[in-house]
């Protein structure tokens, strides 16, 4: 089938890593989507099980898979097109680095560069109409191919942060496989994200010709933090001096992005007649925090005369992001909302929480470096506490556990809620491909955005 090129704006998308308590009740219905026949109380969880229950959250994804492509849809109970039938890419490389099963089927399916007929088996991917033209797209069509003129209403957007994560995945891939054709995957998204890159140093959230521009005119904070680890990461496993002298010149911009009044990052600019203006503080949004690159910031003199105070200044920025976006209940914090705008409405993100979650243990370990035992042991406690609460978010449905994409805090679904406005609103998913791979992430300590920075 020949595909109708036409530019829509994604209603969902970014703009813009001590043991345990013994016992976890996992509580809360979940309302909406799945009946009340379908679902059930799930019972306590152990902390031997912690790994299980990470690898179960995966395997549902693989066990939904497409035998020949191995992609997977991203969402399941969400109604809107790419909820129905699409895989975005960015948990598509959550996948390959949580190790799934299909690992090198999603690598040939990438390296195939379809560009034009799109079936279930031999899925679109590649979007040459843009320039550059090397991008893929960020919801792949995989499947509902028989729905008429279903080009008309399907999402055709790039951006370079989940092109990057595609790229980590591919690039994980090969490192435990040895794998050339997932190397070349990882250095063609490398190469499209440094033809989005700036004279500042910046990345530009997609290309020229998608939505009148639209995305060309923008960096996200989130995106360009994606960017950076990807090309960080790809300079130590490849040595190539370019990818190196590129990330250099993208943390000169993130670094330009941080409100040191404020302890937070904007959430990045936009480009009008000729001039970049930063986004406010009451537009941020939480994923800055999360995604930040510790080790970099931990070198910088800019945040601070020692490794001591730019560690504090990251602790500051934490506590602030808690303050502008976390979701507080009467016996402590809940979770971590997209922005300010969803915190009014107590919507936890079951991904991002998990994001902030690894962040705590980072600051963690970070502290019991510097020998400073009792702030270990907190971000340690809150660290816990917050796998506990994810944990709580899990529930049964149709006989196995699911994690959705946003939830209130006693559980219930919080689906076509604003994220960060409102024109971008929840999905209504109770099962999200990325709450999946994020929480198993957490659960077990791995850090997915930093691996070994």
């Amino acid at each position: 089938m020949k595909r109708a090129c036409r530019d829509m704006l994604v209603s969902g998308l970014r703009l813009l890593a001590c043991p345990l308590s013994l016992i976890i009740f996992m509580q809360l219905a979940l309302s909406g989507t799945a009946s009340a026949t379908e679902r059930s109380s799930a019972s306590p969880i152990s902390p031997s099980d912690y790994q299980k229950i990470a690898e179960q959250l995966s395997d549902s994804l693989d066990r939904r898979a497409n035998p020949k492509t191995g992609l997977s849809p991203s969402y399941d109970g969400d109604a809107s097109p790419v909820g129905r039938n699409g895989a975005q890419i960015y948990d598509t490389g959550l996948r390959l680095l949580a190790g799934s099963r299909h690992s090198m089927k999603i690598i040939r399916t990438f390296t195939a560069d379809n560009p034009a007929v799109a079936s279930t088996e031999n899925p679109q991917t590649k979007a040459l109409q843009y320039q550059p033209a090397s991008g893929i797209f960020s919801w792949i069509r995989i499947q509902g191919f028989a729905e008429p003129d279903w080009w008309h209403t399907w999402e055709w957007s790039v951006k370079a942060g989940e092109n990057a994560w595609l790229g980590k995945g591919a690039l994980h891939y090969y490192r435990v496989s040895g794998e050339p054709a997932a190397l070349a995957l990882a250095i063609q998204r490398a190469d499209f994200i440094l033809a989005l890159q700036d004279a500042d140093g910046g990345i530009r959230i997609g290309p020229q010709g998608l939505a009148g521009d639209y995305w060309w005119r923008r960096k996200s904070t989130e995106n360009n933090e994606s960017a950076l680890s990807f090309l960080d990461e790809l300079y130590r496993v490849g040595g190539e001096k370019r990818f190196q002298l590129a990330a250099d010149r993208l943390y000169e911009w993130l670094a330009g992005m941080y409100d040191r009044q404020n302890h937070l990052f904007s959430r990045g600019e936009v480009e009008e007649a000729g001039e970049w203006h930063k986004d406010g503080i009451s537009n941020f949004a939480a994923d800055t925090t999360n995604w930040l690159p510790i080790e970099r910031i931990l070198q910088d003199s800019r945040f601070g005369l020692d490794r001591g105070e730019r560690l504090a200044e990251i602790e500051r920025m934490m506590e602030a992001t808690v303050r502008h976006a976390g979701v507080a209940t009467g016996d402590g914090l809940a979770g971590i909302s997209y922005s300010p705008h969803s915190r009014k409405d107590s919507v936890v993100s079951l991904e991002w929480t998990s994001q902030y979650a690894l962040l705590c243990l980072r600051l963690s370990a970070e502290y019991r470096r510097q020998g400073d035992e009792a702030k270990a042991d907190a971000w340690q406690r809150q660290y816990d506490d917050l796998v506990r609460r994810l944990l709580g978010y899990l529930q049964q449905v149709n006989g196995e556990r699911v994690a959705a994409h946003a939830v209130y805090p006693d559980g219930r679904l919080a689906a076509g809620k604003p994220m960060w406005d409102d024109t971008a609103l929840t999905p209504g998913a109770f099962l999200s491909a990325a709450s999946h791979l994020y929480i198993g992430f957490a659960v077990q300590g791995i850090d997915p955005l930093r691996g070994e920075d």
